[in-house]
């Protein structure tokens, strides 16, 4: 989710019943409301959150009325985190759900991107990728000759 959708959250758009959070499409950059799944340990925090709060579903989830950046600076630089905004964040899941096999169209409805190139902007090529991706062609290459070596044989 962009960090507007993730502040502009209430609690009435999340689902724990399906383990969803309905983004309305007044809350996104496109105008188009998404649907996006939880993970367990998102759903965990959240129940968490749920559970200690006033329990109004009107009510923001995260209780942000400005921004954060001082304050997530701050976390970064006392865990001994470097060069880490916010935003890389929905690079690293926008690459981590690619990279756990889901295709790219299913991964761009989540993220909310309608153009490709953008989507491919939020993509960073990880070495278990180069390799899985070269494993694969290794396999395709080692099946084709293979099919030729039977097919040369049968004529």
């Amino acid at each position: 989710m962009r960090r507007g959708e993730i502040f502009k959250m209430r609690w009435a758009d999340v689902k724990f019943e399906t383990n969803e959070i309905v983004i309305p499409q007044t809350n996104t950059k496109t105008e188009e409301s998404r649907t996006v799944g939880m993970t367990g340990r998102l759903r965990n925090e959240l129940q968490i959150l749920w559970d200690s709060s006033p329990r109004d579903l009107r009510g923001a989830v995260f209780g942000v009325t400005n921004t954060i950046k001082s304050g997530f600076k701050s976390v970064c630089e006392a865990a001994g985190v470097k060069d880490f905004r916010f935003h890389d964040c929905r690079h690293t899941a926008t690459t981590r759900m690619i990279m756990a096999g889901c295709s790219h169209t299913e991964v761009m409805k989540i993220t909310g991107h309608s153009q490709l190139t953008t989507f491919l902007r939020y993509l960073n090529i990880k070495t278990e990728t180069t390799n899985r991706v070269a494993s694969a062609l290794d396999a395709y290459v080692s099946e084709l000759s293979q099919l030729h070596l039977a097919s040369d044989r049968v004529h």
